[in-house]
């Protein structure tokens, strides 16, 4: 199963046009092999993720219109160990 490992709660902040700012965690993704490929996790106005080891969200998955898998824009982790928020009815 991959594991996404934060290494750091630095967030890094960008001004795009108009003024808006970006923010985001850089992250590992484990996919077994023992090598992460870095990726960037858009928190908007989340807090930062703390160091530790998540999984990646149910929510966080969605379909194409072609119906392929896909992530969401902005993905949510959950703490190993933890259980995922219960979907909305």
């Amino acid at each position: 199963m991959p594991i996404v490992t934060v290494k750091s709660s630095a967030v890094e902040e960008r001004q795009i046009t108009g003024g808006k700012i970006i923010r985001s965690q850089t992250a590992g993704l484990d996919l077994g092999n023992g090598f992460a490929l870095p990726f960037r996790v858009g928190i908007g106005n989340r807090p930062a993720y703390q160091p530790g080891e998540y999984d990646i969200d149910p929510k966080s998955f969605g379909l194409t219109q072609y119906g392929d898998l896909m992530l969401n824009r902005f993905v949510d982790l959950v703490p190993i160990g933890a259980k995922p928020a219960p979907a909305g009815k």
